[in-house]
């Protein structure tokens, strides 16, 4: 049978029974959570898209908080999906899946259900908040003393390569949507990525590649123009100067001439 919005459906394993001793099954069961909004609604046309944070007893008896997407009416129109579109939640979770099952760094993912009543679509993700993690664009970098500066430069490219290397793109990847937590122990930083409503297969296509790259190093304050370098170096895994890193320097240049020029 094959998954469609409607008929997808997801409970993490780990915390179904968690999840069914809480009363949260449903979508109608997350709404009746004591929730509080994060950010402003978006809405568009008809469309409404929200987020929620709240917090949830895990299977081990301690509170989590979790973030709770909530879409009403909110879909992307697509060459394979021209007239309804689809829901972009359910993007989302496609997306959030298949990172997840190919080892790809990203937000835990704990439920997602999708309905339509009365030709209203509605579609929710649940994921687990990223406890004790900072985004990219809140962490201090320039403070950052300079062997964990160059190990965030690491493990983050480190996480955008093994990203394309199983055939992805983000294609919204900004500072805010990379999170990262300093382990003392394993001294180097854990790096996930949120946001996958736009991330798709980009079939060894360099356009997308570069969007990612081009977008997350111009847009990241606190880092020199040598740290960039050092970021493309450690995504390529060898030098700049072979042929690799000299096509990769001339996309970039390029991409960032055309911004520039708008």
């Amino acid at each position: 049978m094959i998954e469609t919005e409607l008929s997808a459906s997801y409970v993490h394993p780990h915390w179904r029974q968690a999840l069914q001793g809480c009363g949260l099954t449903t979508i109608e069961d997350w709404l009746a959570l004591d929730r509080t909004l994060v950010d402003k609604p978006n809405r568009r046309g008809r469309g409404l898209s929200q987020v929620f944070s709240a917090v949830v007893t895990d299977p081990d008896g301690v509170e989590k908080r979790v973030y709770i997407k909530h879409q009403r009416n909110y879909v992307r129109r697509s060459v394979r999906h021209p007239f309804r579109g689809q829901a972009t939640l359910y993007q989302e979770y496609k997306a959030m899946m298949r990172c997840w099952q190919m080892g790809v760094p990203v937000v835990e993912p704990l439920f997602f259900s999708a309905n339509n009543v009365s030709g209203d679509r509605e579609a929710m993700l649940v994921s687990l908040g990223l406890e004790n993690f900072q985004s990219l664009d809140r962490a201090p970098l320039h403070q950052l003393p300079l062997g964990r500066r160059l190990a965030l430069i690491r493990d983050v490219a480190a996480a955008v390569r093994l990203l394309h290397e199983q055939g992805l793109a983000h294609q919204n990847l900004y500072p805010k949507h990379v999170f990262v937590a300093w382990s003392e122990l394993l001294q180097r930083y854990d790096a996930r990525f949120i946001d996958l409503e736009r991330c798709r297969p980009h079939y060894q296509h360099w356009r997308p590649r570069v969007r990612d790259l081009e977008s997350l190093a111009r847009r990241t304050k606190g880092l020199s123009d040598r740290d960039r370098l050092r970021f493309l170096r450690e995504y390529l895994a060898q030098p700049l100067g072979g042929a690799a890193g000299r096509s990769l320097l001339d996309r970039l240049e390029r991409k960032f001439k055309d911004k520039v020029g708008r």
